[in-house]
């Protein structure tokens, strides 16, 4: 059986935990509380699928989190930031436009990669005032839209997801926003936990190939995520 593609995320101790890299075919969903790095990481992996390659990304932003100047800190390569096709939705409603336009420009351009992120933000926002069954309804349509682009096209697609903690939970326990619709439909989970300045620590929550619970710490650091800590003089941490 032929292995799986993957895409490098571009450190080398994510690319070991995730058993190379980020999966062609599926949905990977990388979630975590804020100032975890999940868009860090959502931008370094656009610059890994648009290097020596002449496709396009297609990156929803729907918290205003991509940078372009940080796309640049990355990637120094102007040609390269223009072939990253930026959708920022404000409303739940405008995402849903978005994705029922997405299988249309995927067959239209040259899609390496599709980021969401996040994917929940704007849902979580709709769920007050609005009929939770069709808000969750719409919610894993949209999954299962990526889900379909996924795998017809062979790319990777990578979600961020945000968390909650319930004032019942025994443990601090992290909860995923959407609960059971993530965690159905995406075949990576990928937990981002802020544990330094810089420091981060990665854990695999669900994984085709890898055991649950393992883990790997990275670094976020002015040109990239590193697997060693930077030298401090001079060091700008995101």
């Amino acid at each position: 059986m032929e292995r799986p593609k993957k895409l490098s995320t571009g450190c080398e101790s994510l690319d070991e935990l995730l058993d190379g890299g980020i999966e062609h075919g599926i949905i990977t969903n990388v979630y975590g509380g804020a100032g975890s790095g999940k868009t860090n990481f959502c931008i370094q992996a656009v610059v890994s699928a648009l290097q020596n390659r002449d496709g396009k990304t297609v990156f929803v932003d729907t918290e205003g989190g991509f940078s372009s100047e940080r796309f640049l800190q990355m990637h120094d390569d102007e040609e390269a930031l223009e072939r990253v096709l930026l959708q920022d939705p404000t409303s739940f409603e405008e995402q849903e436009q978005v994705f029922s336009e997405l299988p249309e420009l995927v067959e239209e351009e040259d899609i390496e990669m599709i980021v969401i992120d996040s994917l929940v933000s704007l849902y979580r926002l709709n769920l007050n005032g609005s009929d939770p069954q069709e808000t969750n309804t719409e919610l894993s349509k949209q999954f299962s839209v990526l889900s379909s682009i996924a795998r017809g096209e062979d790319i990777p697609v990578l979600v961020t997801n945000q968390v909650y903690s319930r004032f019942d939970s025994e443990d601090d326990e992290n909860f995923l926003v959407g609960r059971d619709i993530p965690a159905y439909w995406s075949k990576t989970l990928l937990e981002l936990e802020k544990i330094g300045e810089s420091r981060r620590k990665a854990r695999i929550e669900k994984h085709r190939s890898r055991p649950e619970g393992i883990e790997a710490e990275f670094y976020i650091t002015e040109e990239s995520l590193a697997s060693e800590e930077p030298d401090r003089d001079g060091m700008r941490v995101f």
